[in-house]
């Protein structure tokens, strides 16, 4: 596969330089970054001088010749907006095309920068009618707004099947639109003009008017109320265009902006500048949205397709799937004696070696969409009644990226490859089922739908990769080595002899077999051992004091909410709302669950920064000064039994402000009010709630957060930092006192001194007997 640039922005890279043709040509390097729209490309490029002064800046383009100079077509037309933003018009819509910088000097020595390969899409079919029910001035207005609106949309987008159906509106104070389309625009003459029929047409194809954006649980955004989002194409739309890499897309319930530089949506008519720039800035964030996923209608529940993968129809590609349970690390995707489909085990040698696991991938530029051939049959994959199979007829995918790179389960990046959906009709997708085979499943936009999505490598990046992630399982083998020998540098005593020698014999065998793997399985079972190894030390041991215990936070996942809501369970993935490392819940129900299996026989603790406010911030006030708690929410480790209540919002008041969102109450003393106050009060230590639970079976440990009842008026549950611990082998009944005990003999039939040594039942003096402290004569 080339590595060549995606259709639409991507991480900058340089481009070589094509060679220089005359004189002292200038160097040009092409930007990486680009867009482009049905009939127009935009590019960025550096030039330098290289003695003699340049003259001449612009890009040249062809559709035909793969290194196109300035004999083709080519243009100087720009727009300024942190540098150069180089714009060629006029281009034929549904077209491969090949495009390159180029600077000339006055004596005409013209120096080349990289070529970028891209399509044009298919142009846009957006209509419109309005109903002209204003004045004659106001309906030239609206009329010329809209076509407009339109025009862009359709040189720029390839949005097909919108009708904007426009309406005056003598009661509609600016303007407003609905899904679909259907649109008022209101007699203050600043909102009668283009930038405000782009604001609305943007709600017109999803923007805070459908579940993807608004929806509560929607995995493109971060909250339903203001948050980022997480769609790429967007994102890197709005990094070309203002030449800012740390810049993002942003909004609210309802608008979308950029965190900073131009305005992508002219939210109000102040922000209307009436440029040609403002004017395709919006019309391409609108087509980089429905890339991402936006549904523009609802004929186009997966968003609009696009050249995502920049393939060569000759090459030999290799399919395997994202998952680590369907072969992430060990299999690709092959076309079986019977012609069925299932991904097998291979190495990548042995892949290559065969054309049963070898596609042809070809794209059509009219649909935008891909079809993949197996190389030695030439069989498609095709699809017909919600199965995919072998047969003359190719299915027809589009081909949308993951939002990240490849990864493995605990997130540690094994290639900087994305893996692709391969949507065919219905919303279905090539998924891999169990056992090797393949099934067409409901397409799930998520991140974690791993199993419906397939990377696309050629022979060297297959190897590559092969290599790269036996790099990433041994360090993954590393980081978790790290963590299980920290267990035996907790103060501890032996239950069980010899607990520290076989724990030491089996950290330095699973090193051995970790160093010695020559697959990525391999060093993912030391891996998977090491954890266990862990586990059975923790049965063999207990702490020697309670102020210094087993730290078992590394066993979790996401404990601080850095990766939004991965590894959480419950209503938290629809309720919960994720914003500055906290998660909170606002007049919602809240259960959130983090739970680990074949956890070893002993004593946990969890422990974990949150609050509840149950009601309003006076009317708790009050209530909790005349000795009311009213909290409902609970926190426990292992079972209901170990709950406890979650404190107070009230119950950690501070004398000063700590975040400009906190509240004050009537004594003068502040609490958190705000997402970003709570997060304030969490960093200074406050609001720590401890459970603790003796798992009397080896078998599930979950952690619960439990709220049910907090869905009254200005209820308010947040929290963070859930953290683990264990007392190793130890009872409950003795923690109770203050004591720990050797667990090889029941509490009530042994005795023992104060630091937990089991002694003769005739011991004299403090002794603990039946789980209690005593004093023998």
């Amino acid at each position: 596969m080339k590595r060549l640039v995606s259709p639409i922005c991507i991480t900058a890279m340089t481009l070589s330089a094509a060679p220089v043709f005359a004189g002292n040509a200038p160097t040009v390097v092409t930007d990486s970054r680009y867009v482009r729209g049905a009939t127009r490309f935009f590019g960025r490029a550096t030039w330098t001088a290289n003695g003699t002064a340049i003259t001449e800046r612009g890009f040249c383009i062809s559709a035909t010749n793969p290194e196109p100079t300035i004999a083709d077509q080519h243009s100087t037309t720009f727009f300024s907006n942190n540098g150069r933003i180089q714009y060629i018009e006029g281009l034929e819509p549904a077209t491969i095309y090949y495009a390159r910088a180029y600077g000339m000097t006055a004596d005409s020595a013209v120096g080349y920068g990289g070529v970028i390969k891209f399509c044009t899409l298919p142009k846009g079919s957006v209509t419109w009618g309005y109903d002209n029910g204003g004045s004659s001035d106001e309906n030239a207005r609206i009329n010329a707004a809209v076509g407009e609106c339109a025009d862009y949309w359709n040189e720029l987008t390839s949005i097909s099947g919108l009708y904007l159906s426009v309406h005056y509106g003598s009661d509609t104070p600016t303007a407003d639109c609905s899904y679909g389309g259907w649109m008022r625009v209101g007699p203050n003459s600043s909102y009668q003009r283009t930038g405000t029929i782009m604001h609305e047409a943007l709600h017109a194809i999803g923007v805070g008017t459908c579940d993807l954006w608004k929806g509560s649980s929607s995995p493109m955004r971060s909250g339903s109320g203001t948050g980022l989002w997480y769609g790429t194409r967007a994102n890197e739309l709005v990094k070309f265009w203002d030449n800012n890499a740390s810049e993002y897309v942003t909004g609210d319930a309802t608008h979308v902006w950029a965190s900073a530089g131009t305005s992508y949506s002219v939210n109000g008519a102040n922000e209307d500048s009436g440029t040609k720039m403002q004017y395709t800035a919006v019309s391409l964030m609108a087509q980089a949205l429905c890339e991402d996923g936006l549904p523009p209608t609802t004929g186009h529940p997966t968003g609009l397709p696009y050249y995502s993968f920049v393939q060569d129809d000759g090459a030999k590609y290799y399919l395997k799937n994202e998952s680590s349970s369907f072969g992430l690390y060990d299999s690709y995707l092959k076309e079986m004696a019977d012609g069925s489909f299932q991904w097998v085990k291979l190495t990548a040698s042995e892949a290559t070696a065969n054309d049963s696991a070898a596609w042809r991938i070809t794209f059509t530029p009219a649909t935008q969409l891909y079809a993949i051939t197996n190389v030695a049959t030439s069989h498609h994959i095709s699809y017909a009644n919600s199965t995919y199979a072998a047969g003359a007829s190719a299915a027809q995918f589009q081909f949308m990226p993951s939002r990240n790179d490849v990864a493995d389960d605990n997130g540690n990046t094994i290639s900087s490859q994305r893996a692709y959906w391969f949507i065919a009709s219905e919303s279905s997708c090539l998924s891999a089922a169990s056992d090797g085979a393949v099934s067409s499943a409901t397409f799930n936009i998520r991140d974690n739908a791993k199993q419906q999505r397939w990377l696309i490598l050629t022979a060297q990046q297959a190897a590559e990769m092969e290599d790269s992630g036996l790099i990433t399982a041994r360090n993954a083998f590393k980081s978790l080595l790290a963590d299980i020998k920290a267990l035996a540098d907790v103060p501890h005593v032996e239950v069980t002899a010899d607990a520290d020698a076989t724990f030491a014999a089996a950290l330095a065998n699973l090193t051995s077999q970790c160093d010695a793997a020559s697959t990525v399985a391999e060093a993912q079972s030391a891996t998977d051992a090491l954890l266990v190894a862990g586990k059975t030390f923790l049965t063999g041991v207990r702490v020697a004091s309670a102020d210094n215990l087993f730290d078992l936070t590394f066993m979790l996942t996401n404990t601080d909410f850095t990766n939004g809501k991965t590894g959480w369970l419950g209503t938290i993935t629809n309720n919960g709302t994720v914003n500055y490392n906290e998660v909170e819940f606002y007049q919602k129900s809240a259960t959130a669950q983090q739970s680990l299996a074949d956890m070893p026989v002993g004593t946990y603790r969890a422990t974990m920064q949150g609050f509840q406010r149950p009601g309003s911030n006076d009317d708790v006030y009050a209530a909790y000064k005349s000795g009311t708690d009213g909290v409902n929410a609970k926190f426990y480790v292992g079972a209901s039994a170990s709950a406890v209540m979650l404190k107070n919002v009230m119950a950690e008041r501070t004398a000063t402000s700590l975040e400009s969102g906190d509240k004050q109450m009537a004594d003068g003393t502040y609490v958190p009010n705000t997402m970003a106050s709570a997060a304030a009060h969490f960093a200074n230590g406050y609001y720590v709630n401890l459970s603790e639970y003796y798992l009397a079976s080896a078998g599930k440990l979950a952690i619960m957060v439990l709220g049910t009842g907090n869905t009254g008026s200005s209820y308010w549950l947040c929290f963070t930092n859930l953290r683990l611990y264990s007392y190793g082998n130890v009872t409950a009944e003795a923690l109770s006192i203050g004591a720990v005990t050797d667990v090889t003999a029941t509490p009530s039939a042994a005795t023992f001194d104060l630091q937990g040594r089991r002694t003769k039942a005739s011991a004299k003096g403090l002794v603990i007997e039946g789980g209690k402290v005593k004093f023998r004569k």
